[in-house]
């Protein structure tokens, strides 16, 4: 055992080494990876061959990321100072994660303690679900289309810009130009971009929208060193809108005639310089249960979001006051982020000046999303959204396995446990709670069956695991393509831009 332990510091020790100062030995620095590589891999498979393998089985998935951290060395992708800092911060985050793992397991199987240990996580995971379930019915309630108390008239309405970025569509954008053009809003403006689409059916379809109101815009094509495709259609957006207000959404929104004008109402009258919607599915003939669409839903809901003054926001549909977003710095201060109004909406609330609205039926705000753009979607935000970080993704990815599919599969083990009744009552418990969560974001937003869309609940969490991974494999080793464009070189801030 003791053999086994050296050699485990021996490996750590040159895996820090070549995270610190292996970028430095160009020559040499792949072939130093593969050997690391398969030191690592050599001592996993010892460990799990040990006679102590039980203390060490719970640790191995960290030595998979450690394994995937020295690929990102092999590859270097990444400019050679920025490479070394990620690669160090990671390895110091997985290292320490992996001993904290290790000192608990051990400390369990000395003391004997091991159902001890079972029922604490047992505990944790129910108290996981009650706050989940205690922050999604808080939400739910506060974004509740609120009761109008005033109706202003056409006089007192600010003037209104939607504007529409749209590249490579064709019938989900003619529908969306057909609702916009319906609206009975007085003051209002259309603008809808060409974000340099492939083929000529697009722009023609917004032109023939000329006499209805719809303003043609010629996008150009962005410089991917200073910004993300769709920021740069964004701001080149508000550049050309003159509203008091601007209105964002995607061709895939669907607005009511009556939406824009309750829309900026509820702005006026809560006095706010921004709202987000969480829009409703608009069912499609051919589509069923949208699984990647509610975890995004989810997510948005279900976090207790108020303690890290992260409020919950979509990019189907958001409203903002143009003085407000200049203030912020415009679209200029974030040119390189996945998700801008995440990035408004937090400066905005910490002002009190921002509200998530969820739509209902009144407010006519949905979403026909189909279910390629859904996963499309999906993988090109997840990464971002924990920063480009490999060890969050290792963190998420246990807090998912415990929290929310640990019910499952304490379920699916409890017949080998004494004392099971407890056990089974304890996780039935929580697992009722998940499935209360879960039918908030996907059932009453209507992504999902009545009858039977909240039994869904394993597969959309298993498959966010998976979409999570695909995610950053695609940023840090491959390509993430949206609407044509490569949009992992600009995200990633990788030396040598495509452009």
């Amino acid at each position: 055992m003791l053999w086994l332990f050296g050699l485990l510091v021996c490996e750590t020790a040159c895996e820090g080494f070549l995270c610190v100062g292996g970028l430095a030995l160009r020559p040499w620095r792949r072939k130093l990876v593969c050997v690391v590589a398969g030191l690592t891999l050599v001592v996993l498979l010892l460990l799990l061959s040990a006679s102590a393998w039980r203390i060490w089985l719970w640790s191995l998935p960290i030595g998979a990321y450690r394994l995937i951290n020295l690929l990102r060395l092999y590859h270097a992708r990444l400019p050679q100072q920025r490479l070394r800092s990620v690669t160090i911060q990671t390895y110091s985050w997985l290292v320490a994660a992996q001993v904290v793992m290790v000192l608990i397991a051990w400390g369990a199987d000395a003391m004997h303690i091991d159902r001890e240990l079972l029922a604490s996580v047992m505990v944790l995971q129910l108290a996981g679900a009650v706050v989940l379930l205690r922050a999604t019915l808080r939400t739910w309630q506060h974004a509740a289309v609120p009761a109008s108390h005033v109706s202003l008239a056409d006089r007192e309405l600010p003037s209104l810009s939607v504007l529409v970025p749209a590249r490579n569509e064709t019938k989900s954008l003619e529908e969306c130009l057909q609702l916009l053009t319906a609206s009975n809003y007085p003051k209002l403006e259309i603008l809808v971009l060409d974000d340099s689409s492939a083929t000529r059916e697009t722009p023609d379809i917004i032109r023939s929208f000329a006499q209805a109101g719809v303003r043609f815009i010629q996008g150009e094509a962005p410089d991917l060193s200073r910004w993300l495709p769709k920021s740069f259609a964004y701001e080149q957006l508000a550049r050309q809108a003159s509203g008091d207000l601007l209105l964002f959404c995607g061709v895939d929104t669907v607005l009511m005639p009556q939406s824009m004008r309750k829309l900026v109402t509820i702005l006026e009258e809560r006095q706010k310089n921004m709202l987000s919607i969480l829009p409703l599915r608009r069912h499609v003939s051919g589509e069923g249960n949208s699984l990647f669409q509610a975890m995004r839903y989810y997510w948005e809901l279900c976090l207790p979001r108020r303690v890290f003054k992260r409020p919950p926001v979509l990019s189907t549909c958001w409203l903002i006051r143009r003085e407000a977003l200049e203030k912020m710095g415009g679209f200029e201060a974030v040119s390189h982020s996945v998700s801008p109004e995440a990035s408004f909406a937090r400066q905005a609330v910490t002002t009190d000046s921002y509200s998530f609205i969820r739509s209902d039926d009144s407010l006519g705000v949905y979403s026909n999303k189909p279910a390629n753009e859904q996963y499309a979607t999906s993988v090109r935000v997840r990464y971002p959204q924990l920063h480009r970080r490999l060890e969050l993704v290792a963190l998420v990815s246990l807090a998912e396995i415990i929290f929310l599919l640990g019910p499952i599969i304490g379920l699916l083990l409890a017949g080998g446990l004494t004392h099971m009744l407890e056990y089974v009552l304890t996780w039935s418990v929580a697992l009722v709670g998940l499935f209360v969560t879960y039918s908030f974001a996907a059932v009453r937003t209507r992504l999902a069956n009545p009858a039977y869309g909240w039994l869904l609940m394993p597969a959309a969490f298993v498959l966010d695991l998976a979409v999570l991974h695909i995610s950053f494999w695609k940023y840090e080793f491959g390509e993430v393509t949206w609407k044509g464009r490569d949009v992992s070189e600009p995200v990633m801030q990788l030396s040598s831009p495509k452009l």
